[in-house]
């Protein structure tokens, strides 16, 4: 009796390490096919922008090129990756707000104020992307109507905030981006993703990660 019950417990521990093992990958999967589906369409408004850049100014074009290089550069080296320093991802996202700034001009502002003592610690590769697209992809970003981005630091988190300026006639959000963000830092901490939203603004605090805490 007692071999039976032991016998239990093993195969009921095997199955649940099986289906936490089985939702990491589904997970993981879906973030993946997240980035998948905003690269083609970030690409895509990328060639239009150099297309009519390129005959404007020949000097700017060629920083694009050398900027979007970056951005593809590493998406591809971190696809792999559970976790990047925060200092890969602002790099990172430099060269991805240029690109931005390129195609929004003054429509677009954004305030980058990282503590040094917070890019050693890490955070799952792209979410940072993910959430300046998100906030642009709900958001007008217009002349009369500016889109103000601010990330930072405060403690262990890295703080996302926009102005709140939804667009009319977007279709309902389905926050998949955001669902999937949060899953994919469920697998790699119990630290909560802080989602904020009030009448006038949306803030997301991602956790900065410590690699001998996970």
């Amino acid at each position: 009796c007692i071999n039976a019950i032991v016998y239990f417990m093993d195969r009921l521990k095997r199955a649940q390490l099986e289906a936490a093992a089985l939702k990491q990958q589904s997970t993981e999967a879906r973030f993946e096919a997240l980035r998948n589906q905003i690269n083609p369409h970030f690409l895509f408004n990328s060639f239009n922008v150099l297309s009519s850049l390129i005959y404007k100014d020949v000097d700017k074009s060629a920083k694009f090129i050398d900027q979007l290089s970056l951005v593809y550069r590493y998406l591809l080296n971190s696809q792999n990756k559970k976790l990047v320093l925060l200092e890969e991802e602002i790099a990172f996202i430099d060269a991805y707000l240029y690109l931005l700034h390129i195609r929004f001009a003054e429509s677009l502002e954004v305030t980058l104020k990282i503590e040094e003592s917070k890019k050693k610690l890490f955070i799952a590769p792209s979410s940072l992307q993910l959430l300046v697209e998100n906030a642009i992809k709900h958001n007008v970003v217009s002349k009369k109507e500016i889109l103000r981005l601010s990330i930072t630091t405060s403690e262990k988190q890295l703080i996302v905030s926009n102005n709140l300026q939804e667009k009319i006639d977007k279709e309902p959000s389905t926050e998949v981006g955001l669902k999937n963000i949060k899953s994919r830092y469920a697998f790699l901490t119990d630290r909560p993703v802080e989602i904020i939203k009030t009448q006038d603004s949306f803030t997301v605090k991602l956790p900065l990660l410590e690699v001998e805490n996970i």
